[in-house]
């Protein structure tokens, strides 16, 4: 399935620079989500959400407009187990990327700043034994960016993969 737009939903801004980025290269018009009403319904997407709790924001309300061609879920983590990412968020069927975005405490808002000074307090109590556990320390403390245009290698080489076999697909009917 192709897709004909970029959604996306973005908290601290990490989100909205991929989905910019991934614009950008493809051609596709982009819209956050609650900007996205010009869209026709079922309009094939590829979703692009921030990570919370496991669950990926916005994605039930996407999925509701639009038809989810592709997901982009943003998070701080290095790296995610994707198929618990894939089954909390009900992605079965569905091509599923992780990109690495980054913490913005100063830009965190009420509920959000709440829910992870917890966190932040345990991340930096929490002996630092290797180099992955220093940088999460001190991206709790300080905030980190890892936004790259270069993590989007997959979702740009599995959009290229959906263009080719559709055009195989056409050219086969004619």
């Amino acid at each position: 399935m192709n897709a004909a737009a970029i959604v996306y939903t973005s908290q601290t801004g990490f989100t909205a620079r991929y989905a910019a980025l991934l614009a950008e290269r493809t051609g596709l018009p982009c819209r956050p989500l609650k900007e996205a009403a010009a869209l026709p319904r079922g309009t094939a997407v590829i979703y692009l959400g921030w990570l919370c709790a496991g669950g990926i924001k916005g994605l039930k309300g996407a999925r509701r407009r639009f038809r989810t061609a592709a997901v982009c879920a943003v998070g701080m983590a290095a790296e995610v187990e994707e198929a618990k990412l894939r089954r909390d968020n009900r992605l079965e069927g569905v091509p599923l990327f992780y990109l690495r975005g980054g913490y913005a405490p100063e830009k965190l808002t009420g509920f959000y700043r709440a829910m992870m000074a917890p966190m932040a307090r345990l991340v930096s109590r929490a002996p630092a034994e290797t180099e992955a556990d220093r940088a999460m320390r001190d991206a709790f403390r300080d905030g980190g960016d890892w936004v790259s245009p270069e993590r989007l290698a997959p979702v740009l080489a599995w959009l290229d993969r959906s263009e080719e076999h559709t055009s195989e697909l056409q050219s086969q009917g004619d």
